[in-house]
């Protein structure tokens, strides 16, 4: 999407949760996710090959696919469980019950910026985009972060408890998916330019991955290259999910004008999810051609490893796009 192009009277916006235009999307995705699914062997077989054989490559047998998707999806489920119990101490009943009766939005906020890993990294990155938000969090009101995250737990609470963990699963439509809309949409849910979908969706997935996915740049970017990078005529004439800054030029230089890329940090959340979930359950589909099965319980665990592996293959191209300012990207 063009930043120039989202609040004026053919954003893009207000074509993507078209269905025709989900439909074309998603035919892409569909298409690409076990192109995408086969590179991810074939370069951690190598990996694997070239720590024990040197040089030599040697492609893997079939017996030997079941355990190359164990060891990937395994070694994504231990890169999730480096930092989830963080989260779930924070975010724990008796922990905001604690927070609540001290009724200190000042505690709280310190709190959160120093023990939630995702806040943590974005007041520590060296990343020079990362600047704004990081002057942009210090003065803001911690009465209105303390208000968004108590408001994030209820409303998590009360998603859980209406939805069927099985039902969820095979959601396949955005109606399904309405009660996420208020992630984006209502103010009790938003500190503009302070919390966003990236840092709810982020401590949302750290709390119970089967329901939530973490739309960051590892998620959108896979999202951006398994649908070939298209634009599907979109008004703007660029990919949904990515963002790119022409409201402000980075450099010029003969006639070539360059603007910052980022993930599309405003991304609806209820057609996020419904792409996640279609993505996922073709990737469980194609782990169980070869004897391997992914559990539901930790799917957006799954999909985020494979998201990143994804990142992995194209890093050399989001570096470019991006100008090379990923040091704490994933």
């Amino acid at each position: 999407m063009l930043r120039s192009n989202i609040n004026t009277d053919r954003s893009d916006f207000d074509k993507i949760k078209d269905e025709i235009h989900v439909a074309k999307v998603w035919a892409c995705i569909e298409k690409n996710i076990p192109v995408y699914f086969q590179k991810m062997i074939e370069v951690e077989d190598e990996l694997a090959v070239l720590k024990v054989n040197g040089n030599f490559k040697v492609k893997a047998s079939v017996g030997d696919l079941k355990k190359t998707l164990k060891a990937i999806f395994d070694d994504g489920f231990s890169h999730y469980k480096r930092e989830d119990s963080k989260y779930q101490k924070f975010f724990s009943e008796e922990s905001m019950h604690e927070f609540e009766d001290d009724d200190d939005p000042k505690t709280f906020k310190s709190a959160l910026a120093t023990k939630v890993p995702v806040i943590l990294k974005a007041r520590n990155s060296k990343r020079e985009t990362m600047h704004e938000w990081q002057e942009r969090f210090a003065h803001s009101k911690p009465a209105d972060v303390y208000g968004i995250f108590f408001n994030l737990m209820g409303f998590m609470n009360e998603f859980e408890d209406g939805v069927d963990s099985s039902e969820f699963m095979k959601i396949d439509t955005l109606t399904e998916l309405e009660k996420l809309t208020v992630l984006n949409n209502d103010d009790d849910y938003n500190v503009p330019g302070v919390i966003g979908m990236g840092i709810k969706s982020t401590v949302l997935y750290f709390l119970n991955p089967e329901f939530y996915l973490c739309a960051n740049k590892n998620t959108l970017y896979g999202l951006y290259f398994l649908s070939d990078c298209e634009n599907f005529s979109l008004p703007s004439g660029s990919n949904e999910f990515i963002m790119i800054n022409d409201l402000k030029v980075e450099s010029s230089r003969r006639n070539k004008v360059n603007y910052l890329i980022d993930q599309n940090y405003w991304y609806p959340y209820d057609l996020f999810i419904l792409y996640g979930l279609r993505t996922y359950r073709l990737l469980k589909d194609l782990c169980a051609r070869h004897k391997y099965m992914l559990d539901d319980e930790n799917c957006f665990v799954h999909l985020n490893t494979f998201m990143a592996k994804i990142w992995d293959m194209k890093i050399d191209v989001i570096k470019t796009m991006t100008g090379g300012d990923q040091e704490d990207a994933r």
